[in-house]
């Protein structure tokens, strides 16, 4: 039996072959290919290496599946200066990476060896599929991030995905994660649909692949909600600044027509009209001039908007007013600075 599996090893085609990974899988559903014989034909030294480098792919395959990552990084540092110049190595070093957590140090590694392995072999579907996974992980850890890191994901799950084609459920379901940290939400939930229904329900790691795209699915949906929710809490700060900048427009009118009007009374009292009308004029226009210094410093900055034009057009009509005022009580009657210096000491 043990010769029988080692001449089906080193059938396999050659590890930069697109369909190495699918012939190692194959390989392994078979009933002479369990973990004893496998670690048998990699300590075998008279077999040929390549033979024992599929059978080590084999085991280690088998153990990622399992989620055995415990097993899957004690393989490889066992084997490393054994197999290590293997251009699929690079890619089981990134699972090493990938599988002692999310710290953004361990991620960087697997991405490390991640790109490594897809320049090496970059038609290799799993390969492709590693790499858009660990980005993924990346992002959801970190969210900010570079978001071109996304978009190459997204060019190597499509491409997995089409070498394969379509065949594997997991890489929809990577998909669906690299949709949803872009805000596709359509398609993040209709790939994971698609991996949901593609998935063997014969497969001995059924149930663990289902509960992985469950929780995906229950990620797209709170993704949306919360994006969602962040929207609407952007509205609802800017009408809050918007009633903000109202109530201290309303403010400011009011203070300005009590000014205005307790200005004008203390003014007019016993003036000739024409002095009076050109006080009333001047004491209007500094009002409004400082009563739109107001607005700019206070209002203008926090509620934004409005045309250059709108902004200064108080300020014109102000100064249209104070010139105005000043030369009606220049070129009035003599009796004008009289009223000037009354209105003054009146207001003292």
């Amino acid at each position: 039996m043990s010769d029988r599996l080692g001449q089906r090893l080193a059938d396999l085609p050659p590890e930069t072959d697109p369909g190495f990974g699918t012939a190692a899988r194959a390989l392994l559903a078979g009933p002479d290919a369990d973990d004893e014989a496998l670690a048998a034909i990699i300590e075998d030294a008279d077999l040929p290496e390549q033979t024992r480098f599929n059978a080590f792919y084999c085991l280690q395959a088998r153990a990622w599946r399992r989620k055995d990552h415990r097993r899957h990084r004690a393989n490889t540092d066992r084997y490393q200066s054994r197999f290590g110049r293997h251009p699929m190595f690079f890619y089981l070093q990134a699972e090493y990476y990938a599988s002692l957590g999310d710290d953004p140090a361990n991620l960087d590694a697997a991405l490390t060896f991640a790109v490594e392995a897809v320049e090496r072999l970059a038609t290799v579907p799993g390969v492709l599929h590693l790499a858009a996974e660990v980005i993924a992980d990346r992002h959801e850890r970190d969210p900010d991030s570079d978001p071109r890191l996304l978009l190459d994901a997204e060019r190597h799950v499509r491409q997995a995905i089409a070498l394969s084609d379509g065949r594997y459920a997991r890489y929809h379901a990577t998909h669906a994660r690299i949709a949803t940290l872009r805000g596709a939400f359509t398609a993040a939930r209709a790939s994971i649909a698609r991996a949901i229904e593609d998935e063997d329900s014969t497969g001995a790691e059924y149930a663990l692949r289902i509960g992985d795209y469950q929780l995906i699915r229950s990620r797209i949906q709170y993704t949306q909600e919360a994006e969602r929710l962040g929207a609407r809490q952007e509205e609802a700060t800017r009408e809050l600044q918007q009633i903000r900048s109202q109530v201290l427009e309303i403010m400011g009118l009011l203070a300005a027509v009590i000014a205005f009007i307790t200005t004008a009374a203390n003014i007019a009292a016993g003036q000739p009209a024409r002095p009076a009308a050109g006080l009333l004029t001047l004491a209007g226009g500094v009002t409004l001039l400082v009563f739109w210094g107001f607005h700019v410093l206070l209002i203008g900055t926090a509620g934004g908007g409005g045309s250059a034009w709108r902004r200064l057009a108080p300020a014109i009509v102000g100064v249209i007013l104070v010139t105005a005022g000043f030369l009606m009580t220049w070129w009035g009657p003599t009796g004008a600075g009289t009223a000037v210096h009354q209105s003054v000491g009146q207001a003292a």
